[in-house]
């Protein structure tokens, strides 16, 4: 990671602890958790060395595959219990976001929505507005 001047690391539940990431990324670089279950989200939100959480995958996804659904009741979980910024990540669009707002999403993260979209800019100020909808609004 120091040869790339990255800002920090993302970590999922199997790439060791956030202690060794933090170790190895020292203490002014960002260590992310992935989390999938309210006992993982638990977890990462009371580990110090841990600056933020992705929460999901919220929908199946072929980034991820074989990982299945958290689910929406799992953001819902994460904006009533999480202290820590989160994001909610896995199959979200610009069909599947407004769910995950209304159940509490405010940031989230997204590949194909924006990557495969025919006008990646466009997809993303879309994506960005729909987070900015307050809650219990019609999306747009």
């Amino acid at each position: 990671m120091a040869a790339c001047a990255a800002d920090g690391v993302h970590i999922g539940q199997d790439d060791g602890s956030a202690a060794a990431a933090r170790a190895a990324v020292g203490p002014d670089r960002i260590v992310g958790r992935s989390t999938h279950a309210p006992e993982q989200g638990a977890a990462a939100d009371a580990d110090p060395d841990v600056d933020y959480l992705a929460v999901g995958p919220v929908h199946a996804t072929p980034t991820k595959p074989g990982r299945p659904a958290a689910g929406l009741g799992y953001v819902a979980w994460a904006a009533a219990n999480i202290a820590k910024p989160w994001f909610a990540i896995g199959g979200l669009d610009a069909t599947t976001v407004g769910a995950a707002v209304e159940h509490g999403a405010r940031r989230i993260v997204v590949v194909r929505a924006v990557v495969e979209a025919a006008d990646p800019a466009a997809a993303a100020r879309d994506l960005r507005a729909r987070l900015e909808v307050p809650v219990g609004s019609a999306q747009p």
